[in-house]
């Protein structure tokens, strides 16, 4: 139907404006799959972008968009600065003796339930227009309404003068909405901005740089979001386990995706999904009924509704009528998201040749330490240390860690020194549980090391490493940011030794000879698990606990 069809339609049809409403969404928020109760028009000032079901725009001043009743919208602010959009609900029908042919003509194609979305040519007219649609409906009275309506047909006539205009001439999505329907129907699979780039006849740097420009993140950090967004649906709305979760928004690593989804969140998904339904189950004791989400954010979100005649009903053919305070349902709508602006996650989590994922800037300083591994960025102060090994040297040094590796855990020189410190046997998942900020081994598989690297940062020395005890002590001091505590244990412990070497000397006459032997009883279970190193080495408190038994 041409354009000239629709102007015929829009001056038979019966047209009542049925609310007018504003938002003010601030950077990184937005208005999430909220269905639209009837046909409306859109109008937002800022940058951002805006959906429509699977259609997407950008834009970084004004914009008009036109969605008919059952259509999702999205409306996502980026950039700094706040986004403004004002959504006017209408409802529009045919009188009973309108002439056949323009119920055909809607029949064939109903301009009033059709997605665009256009720049508006006037946009500062444009925006007086419904700055005053507006406020004549908050005024309410009689001859407001009357004004609302004048003025609704002002914008009307603008916006079908601009499409006839525009007939004829095709508008080309912006390399940005390019992008943004691409990732938007692509973001579960692996992707390559390579290839992305390649398909668009860009170079990824260009490609990155001007999609950063106008959403205010790269593709991929735009990706994560997205996947974020899908994940924390999942787990709120489904029994899908966190691997079956995981792999379906794109992540075959399940610990690769519970440790994105903490930096993207600040929680793991299985506290998420936890804190989700403890909310609903404190909400459910204090009513005695049925939890329920009154206002959803996913793809059932609707329009409140209340007995005004100002308002409408969702379904049917009568009029829908909308709730009052329609900003404070939207408010809740409002998904905010943190997103980080440097940093590098060395995961090939989007493909073999797609550009790595971006780290968030740790809340606390960091620092860099040599390991067998290569320099790795660490906390500063680690509040949640898992030692796998050195047990010893970290009780030490004064940091109760969340836990030990199970051998060291049954040292008879550690009892009654671990209260409160956990276990950790071979499950990763354990291990990924007690959340660690920082993971110490001395374990020399890189399989082990990448695995333990994926939850927290990771230390892994070997113990031959450190030529004396006093080096290892040193060394770990710097780990932990403990060096004052070191400098303390390590003096202490040169007195115990001088008492204990003058002890041996009232013992032992200055020309005798004699020999010192360790002995480790070993067990089959021991045998199988343990190499080695495992088995024989020892750590700083160990020395120190040892009771020397020498012949009287």
């Amino acid at each position: 139907m041409s354009i000239h069809d629709h102007i015929q339609l829009w001056d038979q049809v019966q047209v009542r404006v049925l609310d007018v409403r504003f938002m003010n969404i601030q950077d990184s928020e937005e208005l999430r799959n909220y269905v639209l109760p009837t046909s409306a028009f859109v109008f937002v000032t800022g940058r951002g972008q805006l959906w429509l079901d699977q259609e997407v725009w950008t834009t970084s001043r004004f914009l008009l968009l036109h969605g008919g009743k059952g259509c999702c919208l999205t409306v996502e602010a980026s950039g700094n600065g706040a986004m403004e959009a004002y959504l006017i609900f209408y409802k529009s029908t045919l009188p009973a003796n309108v002439l056949r042919e323009y119920r055909i003509m809607l029949i064939d194609s109903n301009p009033f339930e059709q997605s665009w979305a256009a720049e508006p040519d006037n946009p500062l007219e444009l925006r007086e227009l419904v700055l005053e649609i507006h406020h004549c409906w908050t005024e309410q009275g009689s001859l407001n309404k009357l004004q609302v309506k004048a003025r609704f047909f002002q914008l009307v006539q603008l916006v079908l003068r601009q499409r006839v205009q525009m007939q004829g001439t095709e508008q080309l999505p912006s390399l940005s909405e390019y992008v943004l329907r691409y990732l938007t129907n692509h973001f579960r699979e692996p992707i390559s901005l390579e290839s992305l780039a390649e398909s668009l006849n860009y170079s990824p740097q260009y490609l990155s740089r001007k999609f950063k420009e106008q959403t205010g993140v790269t593709p991929t950090e735009y990706m994560i979001r997205m996947r974020m967004n899908e994940a924390r649906l999942l787990l709120t709305t489904s029994e899908a386990t966190l691997n079956e979760i995981a792999a379906y928004v794109g992540y075959p690593d399940p610990f690769y995706f519970n440790r994105v989804f903490k930096k993207e969140l600040g929680t793991t998904p299985g506290q998420f999904r936890l804190k989700h339904r403890n909310s609903l189950k404190k909400v459910s004791k204090s009513t005695g009924k049925e939890t329920k989400e009154s206002i959803v954010t996913g793809p059932s979100g609707r329009y409140p509704v209340i007995d005004d005649d100002n308002h409408y009903q969702y379904t049917g053919e009568e009029e829908l009528k909308m709730f009052n305070n329609l900003k404070a349902a939207l408010i809740s709508l409002v998904l905010v998201f943190t997103m980080s602006a440097c940093g590098t996650a060395g995961q090939n989590a989007v493909s073999s040749d797609a550009v790595a994922e971006p780290e968030q800037t740790a809340a606390a300083e960091t620092k860099i330490v040599t390991t067998a591994f290569g320099d790795v960025e660490i906390p500063t102060h680690p509040q949640r240390v898992a030692a796998m090994d050195y047990l010893g040297t970290v009780l030490a040094l004064g940091v109760r860690p969340i836990g030990g590796g199970q051998f060291l855990m049954n040292s008879p020189y550690l009892e009654g020194k671990l209260d409160g410190v956990e276990t950790i046997g071979d499950s990763i998942e354990q291990l990924m549980a007690l959340e660690p900020d920082l993971i110490i081994t001395l374990n020399p598989d890189k399989a082990a090391y990448e695995k333990y690297s994926k939850i927290a940062p990771t230390v892994s020395i070997a113990s031959i490493t450190f030529p004396t005890l006093k080096d290892e002590v040193n060394y770990f001091a710097n780990v932990l940011g403990k060096e004052a505590e070191a400098k303390k244990w390590l003096s202490d412990f040169d007195e115990e030794i001088a008492k204990i070497r003058q002890d041996v000397h009232d013992v032992v006459p200055a020309d005798a000879t004699f020999s010192v032997m360790h002995m480790i009883v070993r067990s089959s279970f021991l045998e199988n698990s343990l190499d080695e190193e495992d088995v024989t080495s020892t750590s700083c408190l160990d020395y120190k606990l040892q009771k020397l038994s020498l012949p009287s």
